[in-house]
């Protein structure tokens, strides 16, 4: 009996891997540039479910837009993933010189006196720009980067994605092992980079913070790990500053003024970050991943309505 799931999953990683390799055989600028317009209007066209979600989750962020300007704003979403997914192909070709002509580091300063202090780092980020840029730049600068990330449901595809990351020094570690936590603690007792993102909804441990006005369930590991060491958190951002270049933003170190209660400062802590990455959504909109379902998860007082 046919396994259709298995051989739907089968063509997406052979349609991953034709395009993957073909990327490679056109010019960057030529792809980045012009073909992930093509690929980014036709995403938009045939992703209905996305484009849906888009639509909700921006008129939620932002009722004065018209839906003129809401449309034109996911199609500007959608061609900048199809430039992620490009330049993410590209990455068998992105040695460090090419990547230092594409990407700057903002406040290096910042991180190189944090990693002073021996006791590794925490690294904040968002789904913004190309974060996987982000992360190869971080690595680029010398210390060992570690990303915390969700396995993708199709082996194939996951193991591609790692080992991409493997090529720009970024170790993966995956949040559904049951060594993920012990593995984050060596690693900043060995004075590493640790890097998670906290702005989607997952079935992770998280609290409820205000994040564009309402009530959104962010991951916490990241404040928790921040509360249980002395390892300093640093916001990392990436900017796509034109059609090919981008700057990789480092801010930090984020601290709170403890309150006594634990719970209350991992809240607190993970508050202060969401505030500052939608900040940064809000500057940059077309940026971000909104056809995630964001706002998924609702506080139990709004379903016992």
């Amino acid at each position: 009996m046919l396994n259709f799931t298995k051989i739907r999953r089968r063509c997406y990683y052979y349609g991953a891997l034709i395009f993957s390799k073909a990327v490679l055989f056109i010019p960057y600028k030529l792809s980045v540039g012009y073909f992930s317009k093509f690929f980014g209007v036709l995403a938009y066209l045939v992703a209905i479910d996305g484009k849906n979600i888009a639509k909700k989750n921006i008129k939620r962020c932002f009722p004065q837009k018209t839906d003129s300007e809401i449309r034109k704003l996911i199609i500007e979403i959608f061609i900048n993933e199809a430039k992620n997914f490009f330049e993410l192909a590209y990455f068998p070709k992105m040695d460090s010189k090419f990547l230092n002509s594409i990407s700057t580091v903002e406040n290096v300063d910042l991180l190189k006196k944090s990693l002073k202090k021996g006791n590794g780092v925490l690294l904040v980020s968002a789904h913004a720009g190309n974060w996987e840029i982000a992360a190869a730049s971080i690595s680029a600068l010398g210390s060992p980067l570690n990303v915390v990330a969700k396995k993708i449901y199709i082996d194939e595809l996951n193991d591609m994605l790692v080992h991409y990351r493997a090529k720009k020094k970024v170790k993966v570690i995956l949040k559904e092992r049951s060594d993920t936590g012990i593995k984050l603690l060596r690693a900043l007792k060995r004075g590493e980079i640790i890097a998670l993102l906290i702005d989607q909804d997952t079935n992770v441990p998280g609290v409820f913070v205000d994040f564009f006005g309402q009530k959104t369930w962010t991951p916490s590991g990241l404040a928790v790990m921040a509360l249980k060491s002395k390892a300093d958190i640093l916001l990392v951002l990436d900017q796509r500053e034109d059609k090919y270049n981008h700057k990789t933003i480092i801010k930090g170190p984020l601290t709170i003024e403890s309150s006594g209660d634990f719970n209350t400062d991992v809240k607190n802590l993970t508050q202060k970050a969401s505030l500052i990455l939608e900040k940064h959504i809000k500057q940059y909109p077309s940026q971000w991943v909104w056809f995630h379902d964001r706002w998924k998860t609702r506080p139990k007082e709004e379903n016992n309505k």
